[in-house]
């Protein structure tokens, strides 16, 4: 069974799945859990752009990733996982540099296996908007679960737990 496995965390419907499994697994063979969130602050700065001050955008990215990880701790150890350990990590130039830091966390921190969600898309959707995991799945050694998310995006995002 696995001793280490690594789960990434972006707070999405995807990410949420991906949790709930890697949690899962991680309880019933007594493995150790780390959670990472990379921040894009090229993406974030996309997404908020009425914000300009760039210390504050930096420190609002922060501190959603810390929100996020803090929540998916809880829940793990809600459900039996001993103390996961959490990354923040940073990605200024976004897209293929997150995969990086991903890949290159899980392989530092020694984990056996590494859980991404996804959303399955196909067709046009697949290639307008890329696909993180098949990203991952190139960049990775690691073994890797990929949880596809049954959910729709744009459904509200319950909390965990």
């Amino acid at each position: 069974m696995y001793q280490h496995l690594t789960v990434a965390l972006d707070g999405s419907h995807n990410a949420r799945p991906a949790l709930i499994e890697a949690v899962r697994l991680a309880a019933a063979s007594k493995a150790r859990l780390s959670l990472v969130h990379v921040v894009s602050l090229h993406d974030f700065a996309i997404e908020s752009v009425g914000l300009l001050d760039s210390g504050a955008l930096q420190a609002e990215a922060r501190g959603r990733g810390q929100a996020i990880l803090d929540e998916a701790a809880d829940y793990a150890q809600k459900m039996g996982v001993t103390q996961p350990d959490c990354f923040l990590l940073e990605a200024p130039e976004g897209g293929s540099s997150m995969t990086q830091a991903l890949v290159d966390c899980a392989t530092q921190v020694a984990s056996d296996l590494l859980v991404i969600g996804t959303h399955g898309h196909r067709g046009w959707r697949h290639l307008l908007m890329g696909s993180f995991a098949e990203e991952i799945m190139r960049k990775t050694t690691l073994p890797l679960l990929v949880v596809r998310n049954p959910e729709d995006d744009d459904n509200p995002l319950p909390s965990i737990g």
